[in-house]
């Protein structure tokens, strides 16, 4: 016996239930098959909320861009706000690792994103940013936090994997003083990792505001 549809049935809702498959088992193991069973429809069903595989990939990537607020303009330094910014972005990334791969260099097709993005390049521009020049920043941005919560996600999978890193050892250690040091100083502080790396692209980005902007400070 086919199994019962459930009530309700929405696209917001065979969204989300498509990001619960790539949560817990990966962008591999999402189809539409797979999708239909955790639904309780029949696959074919399914095309009446996603027009193709390609339609759902971009489904969940919005989803996963639901979760960062929209930018808008507000009080506060510009330092302090593009800081929280990234932070948020960095937090979404780590609630859903298994969709680093979606987001990276993803084209903007879906409203959403294309929302969060405008709101985004909209808040360069505040700054004293040209649209070209923000345009690029906000790839750089971005950039760095896809790859910066990459590298953590790599690191805690090693980890779990009972992957440890060797100390060098007799004449290594003496060749290799400086990474003798830092692995015996244990594992990286990541948050301090990311402000660290943050600070410095804010640094840089401050280097392109006009004059009166890059002197306001803190």
């Amino acid at each position: 016996m086919p199994p019962r549809p459930r009530a309700g049935l929405t696209r917001d809702r065979v969204l989300g239930t498509a990001l619960e498959i790539v949560d817990r088992d990966g962008i591999d193991a999402l189809s539409m098959r797979r999708l239909g069973r955790e639904l309780g429809v029949e696959a074919m069903s399914l095309y009446s909320y996603v027009e193709s595989k390609q339609d759902l990939i971009e489904g969940v990537v919005e989803q996963v861009f639901r979760e960062m607020p929209l930018i808008v303009e507000g009080e506060g330094q510009w330092r302090d706000r593009l800081r929280e910014q990234a932070g948020t972005f960095r937090r979404v990334l780590l609630a859903h690792p298994n969709t680093i791969t979606l987001v990276a260099g993803r084209p903007i097709v879906t409203d959403r994103t294309r929302a969060y993005v405008e709101s985004a390049l909209l808040e360069l521009q505040r700054y004293g940013l040209d649209l070209v020049t923000a345009d690029l920043v906000l790839g750089l941005i971005a950039s760095f936090v896809i790859g910066h919560v990459s590298e953590q996600v790599g690191e805690e999978s090693r980890t779990a994997a009972g992957y440890v890193t060797v100390e060098p050892e007799g004449t290594d250690a003496a060749r290799f003083p400086n990474v003798t040091a830092l692995v015996r100083e244990g594992v990286t502080d990541r948050d301090r990792e990311f402000a660290f790396g943050l600070d410095v692209l804010i640094a840089g980005i401050a280097s392109l505001l006009p004059v009166d902007e890059h002197a306001g400070g803190d």
